[in-house]
C-alpha cells in the first residue's frame, strides 16, 4: 500500500486549515505551470528572432534561467501535493500500514527540514544581497536579491505541502 492510497483510505473531510494549505500550493503549482508557458513562448520567439530575424533577444536566456528556477521551485511542492515525485519504495512496499504511516511521517519531515535549510539559505543570501546592493552580471540588470524570492517562497511551500502530507497521514491513520 503506497502512501497517497494510505492518505485516502477512508479518511474524513480534511479541516479548512488544511485545504487551504493544500489550495496555496496548487496555487504555486498553477503559477508553475504558467511559467512553462512563459518559458515556452520566449523559446519560440527567441529562437524564430534569432534564426528567422537575424535579430537574437540578448536577455533571453537569462530570463529563461531565472523563470526555470522560479518553475521548479514552485513546482516541486505540488509535485510532492499530488504525489508525483520520486520514489524508491524498496523498504515501504515490506512494510504494514503502521510501517508505511511511520515512514511516510519520516519522510515528510525530511522534506519539511530540507524545505526549512533551503528556506533559510535563501532568507539569509537575499538579505546579504540587499545589504550588499549587488546586482547580476548580465544583460537584464536587476538586484541579484529579486530572483532569488522564489528560491524562498518554493521553499515555503514545500514545506508546507510537507506538513499538509503529514497532516493527512495522521488524519488518514486515526480514521481506520
Amino acid at each position: 500500500m503506497s502512501e497517497q492510497n494510505t492518505i485516502a483510505a477512508g479518511a474524513p473531510k480534511a479541516p479548512a486549515l488544511l485545504r487551504a494549505l493544500e489550495a496555496l500550493v496548487g496555487l504555486g503549482g498553477a503559477l508553475a505551470t504558467l511559467m512553462i508557458l512563459a518559458i515556452f513562448a520566449l523559446v519560440c520567439v527567441a529562437v524564430a528572432n534569432r534564426y528567422l530575424l537575424g535579430a537574437p533577444i540578448q536577455w533571453a536566456d537569462e530570463m529563461i534561467g531565472y523563470l526555470l528556477v522560479a518553475t521548479i521551485m514552485l513546482g516541486a511542492a505540488e509535485a510532492l501535493r499530488r504525489d508525483n515525485h520520486i520514489t524508491i519504495d524498496l523498504l515501504s512496499s515490506k512494510l504494514g500500514g503502521s510501517g508505511q504511516l511511520a515512514l511516510g511521517i519520516v519522510g515528510n519531515l525530511a522534506v519539511f527540514v530540507l524545505a526549512a535549510i533551503i528556506g533559510w539559505s535563501a532568507w539569509e543570501s537575499i538579505l546579504f544581497a540587499r545589504a550588499f546592493g549587488s546586482y547580476s552580471v548580465g544583460y537584464i540588470e536587476i538586484e541579484t536579491w529579486i530572483p532569488q524570492i522564489p528560491l524562498l517562497f518554493g521553499s515555503i511551500l514545500l514545506g508546507l505541502a510537507a506538513i499538509a502530507r503529514i497532516w493527512r497521514l495522521l488524519i488518514g491513520s486515526k480514521a481506520q
